[in-house]
């Protein structure tokens, strides 16, 4: 299945630790390859939107998300990605996914 990433979120990767790209492109391959992962790594995000989900990494500086749609038979879109600062998903970033969500027809 293509990987298909949002300008935003290349911007994003391009400043983070060489440890948290090396962990997204290892879980991100397991993706591609059609492997079902769960947690620590994944986490539904069902309850925003069905087909949405986190990857969840960690390095020395805390946290790190990236949002991802799995569109059938099509792409896994990358659409947002964060330092986690917070428990609770904060409501910027939630309205920031909707939206491109609706960008590429979700």
């Amino acid at each position: 299945m293509e990987i298909r990433v949002f300008a935003q979120v290349e911007k994003v990767l391009r400043s983070e630790s060489r440890e948290i790209k090396q962990d997204l492109q290892d879980i991100l391959e397991k993706l591609e390859n059609g492997l079902n992962l769960g947690m620590p790594h994944v986490k539904s995000l069902s309850s925003i939107s069905p087909g949405l989900c986190e990857i969840r990494i960690k390095d020395r500086y805390g946290g790190f998300r990236v949002i991802y749609y799995l569109k059938k038979d099509e792409a896994i879109y990358l659409i947002h990605a964060f330092r986690k600062k917070t428990q609770k998903l904060a409501k910027k970033e939630i309205e920031t996914i909707l939206k491109r969500l609706k960008e590429i027809g979700k």
